[in-house]
């Protein structure tokens, strides 16, 4: 999943209000009631339409606000700007206390496309003025940034026989996929990860090992999107100069089992 937490900002609630949540020491951060599902979106190559789901799980009605951004990777950073191929509807909605609402994201070219594209929608929920007048403490509003791919048309010739279920579901393949460890700021050190593939790239549960010493995790979570085509990079808790015999290992994409991440040795 990912999402972020955001606090008030200027404009988002009245001046009095924002006044009285600097200097009210008593007054508490509570948590938003917004949820969203699923937390990726997958478009099969020949599909035109998904859907979110939009609940309420607190005490008062919640508006919200849906977009949806063209999501690109340039010079090792995320780059969003407007989307104008996919309609989200509806992009205002209001969902009652402990109920849901379907958001639609509708294709307006529903043809395969020639390569993988990605997007990020942006569900941001809205400030409640009446409620905020009413509650003593201060409302975090949420933002979830939730991934959306479209599969690219298959690049090989379709067959209609029917196919024999694998033994076992393969693991990402890494052939396309490269890394360096470099030092980062502060003596610190920085994983690049470099994806040459056709689809996207997905790391999470990144561990450490050198030679006769016990994996070390360096994040249990997510760590980050590669897209097809690009590099990125993120700090990681390894100190310069890392040992030649380091290896690294993650899960990519869906997998249950992590793998070796390939490491260049001129990186180390």
């Amino acid at each position: 999943m990912s999402f972020t937490r955001m606090l008030p900002r200027a404009g988002a609630l009245p001046l009095a209000f924002l006044a009285a949540a600097l200097v009210a020491a008593p007054l508490t951060a509570r948590a938003a009631d917004l949820q969203v599902s699923p937390v990726r979106v997958l478009f099969p190559a020949d599909q035109r339409a998904q859907s979110l789901q939009i609940a309420n799980s607190g005490s008062q009605p919640l508006e919200a606000q849906v977009r949806i951004q063209r999501w690109t990777q340039q010079g090792g950073a995320d780059q969003l700007t407007p989307a104008e191929d996919i309609v989200v509807s509806p992009a205002i909605l209001r969902v009652a206390p402990g109920q849901s609402q379907t958001v639609r994201l509708v294709r307006v070219d529903g043809g395969p496309p020639a390569r993988e594209l990605s997007y990020r929608v942006l569900v941001d929920e809205l400030p409640n003025k009446s409620a905020a007048s009413a509650n003593k403490g201060l409302k975090v509003l949420m933002r979830y940034s939730i991934p959306v791919f479209i599969d690219p048309a298959p690049s090989g010739p379709r067959t209609t026989a029917a196919a024999k279920p694998p033994a076992a579901i393969p693991l990402t393949n890494l052939e396309a996929v490269r890394a360096q460890l470099v030092p980062g700021a502060a003596g610190g050190t920085e994983l690049r990860v470099r994806n040459d593939g056709a689809r996207h790239l997905r790391i999470s549960h990144l561990s450490a090992n050198a030679k006769g010493d016990a994996a070390r995790s360096l994040g249990d979570g997510l760590i980050g999107y590669v897209l097809p085509g690009q590099q990125m990079s993120w700090p990681v808790d390894l100190r310069q100069p890392t040992p030649p015999d380091l290896i690294l290992k993650a899960r990519f994409n869906d997998d249950r089992q992590a793998q070796v991440l390939p490491l260049d040795g001129a990186g180390r």
